[in-house]
């Protein structure tokens, strides 16, 4: 039994009767009047390649850009350093070897753990006051505070 994908019915042809009419030029092809649809963009399969292929391109050049900061973060630890780890721990690196993957830090006096170098986040900057702003006065500094040595007139 032949298959076949036209979208158009076959009729046989009766014996000795007429072969069915070819669409004759200017007339549509298909039954009710419709002309075949093609893509917008020229090519079927063009656009459904880009779609997935742009976000996977971005993802793999965001993914080896964070790969190579991070590396050089590692090759730039030295022994005596404040770093934070991925999962809030701050310390000071005790030892450190460049043949392993592994660091001893110091979270407490007496208190050594060893965590792994990609485990690392960042060298530590200090604790900065929260309530602290850009150009505020330090506490030193007493040109911003009232004058107590004056004595406050009296309204009569």
């Amino acid at each position: 039994m032949a298959s076949s994908f036209s979208l158009q019915p076959t009729t046989a042809p009766a014996p000795g009767g007429p072969a069915p009419a070819q669409p004759v030029e200017g007339q549509p092809a298909q039954p009710g009047g419709q002309e075949p649809q093609s893509s917008p963009l020229g090519g079927g399969g063009a656009f459904p390649f880009l779609i997935l292929a742009l976000p996977l391109l971005l993802f793999f050049m965001m993914s080896r850009s964070q790969s190579k900061k991070q590396k050089q973060l590692e090759s730039n630890l030295k022994a005596g350093e404040r770093v934070i780890t991925q999962s809030g721990l701050i310390g000071k690196i005790v030892d450190i070897s460049e043949r392993s993957t592994r660091v001893k830090l110091e979270i407490a006096p007496g208190v050594a753990v060893q965590v792994l170098k990609s485990s690392i986040q960042g060298v530590d900057g200090g604790d900065t006051p929260a309530d602290a702003k850009p150009g505020d006065a330090k506490a030193g500094d007493k040109s911003k505070e009232p004058a107590k040595d004056k004595p406050q007139e009296k309204k009569a």
